[in-house]
C-alpha cells in the first residue's frame, strides 16, 4: 500500500474503489461556493478524504486549509449521502458527510466569482454560484442539485442512498 491509501480512508479492491469524503456547503446570501478539478466536467462541493484517526469535522476543517488557506467555523452536519457511481473507469463506492461551514467573516473570497485554490498549484477552480441555478447544474452528488435549493428551510440530518 502507499502512503496515501494508509493515510486516506479509500481502498482498491479489483477495479472498484471505496472512499470516505468530507464536503462543505458554504452559503452566502443567494449563492453556493462549489468547485471543480481540472479533469472534470462537473461541479461538487470542496472537501476531501478523510484520514484514519480523524473526525469528519476535523476532516472538512483541514481539507479546507489545504484548498484555500483559510480556518472554517463548523456549523452543523446536513448530509450524509451512500453514493455508487463510476469514476474514471472505475466502480466507486463513495461515504460522505456533508457539513454546512463559513469561512472567515469579511474574507476577499466573498467578493471574487471564481478562484484557484491553493492546493496543488490551483488545480482547482472555485466559484460561486446562484443556488437557484443548482437544479440546471452537472453537480454531483445529484441530490445536491434539488437539496442546496432548501438547505436553508432544513434543520434535521437528511440521508441519501444514490445508485
Amino acid at each position: 500500500m502507499t502512503d496515501s491509501v494508509n493515510r486516506n480512508i479509500s481502498y482498491l479492491q479489483d477495479n472498484s474503489r471505496f472512499n470516505f469524503r468530507v464536503a462543505g456547503i458554504v452559503m452566502d446570501a443567494d449563492r453556493v461556493l462549489l468547485h471543480q478539478a481540472k479533469q472534470d466536467d462537473f461541479w461538487n462541493l470542496p472537501g476531501g478524504r478523510v484520514e484514519m484517526n480523524e473526525s469528519t469535522g476535523d476532516a472538512i476543517r483541514r481539507e479546507m486549509m489545504e484548498e484555500l488557506g483559510v480556518s472554517i467555523r463548523v456549523e452543523r452536519l446536513a448530509f450524509v449521502c451512500e453514493d455508487f457511481y463510476e469514476y474514471d473507469g472505475k466502480e466507486m463506492h463513495e461515504m460522505g458527510f456533508y457539513y454546512v461551514i463559513s469561512l472567515p467573516g469579511g474574507h476577499s473570497f466573498y467578493n471574487e466569482r471564481k478562484f484557484k485554490g491553493v492546493e496543488q498549484d490551483g488545480k482547482l477552480t472555485f466559484r460561486w454560484s446562484p443556488i437557484q441555478e443548482t437544479e440546471q447544474m452537472e453537480i454531483y452528488p445529484v441530490f445536491l442539485r434539488k437539496e442546496l435549493v432548501n438547505l436553508r428551510d432544513s434543520s434535521s440530518i437528511r440521508h441519501f442512498i444514490q445508485k
